[in-house]
């Protein structure tokens, strides 16, 4: 008996993306989500890391790509100064 299955994984994780970029929910809902889910898997092991500047950087810039997706703003329709 097999107990874990990528294909179901997969379905999970569309469907907390499909949570955190629904306009349905609130901004509030979906960073009390972000938080509980998406942060604590990303850091989950990382007591264990050698911590380099690298990949602080790296958790860094995943995080606010993840935020900008759940606000729905995008790099592009930035405003020049």
């Amino acid at each position: 008996m097999q107990l874990w299955r990528p294909e179901f994984e997969l379905v999970k994780f569309r469907q907390l993306v499909t949570l955190l970029t629904n306009k349905d929910v609130s901004l509030i809902m979906r960073g009390r989500l972000y938080s509980s889910c998406v942060q604590s898997s990303m850091l989950h092991g990382s007591e264990t890391w050698p911590v380099r500047k690298e990949n602080v950087m790296a958790l860094q810039r995943a995080e606010m790509r993840m935020v900008r997706c759940m606000c729905g703003v995008k790099l592009k329709r930035r405003l020049p100064k």
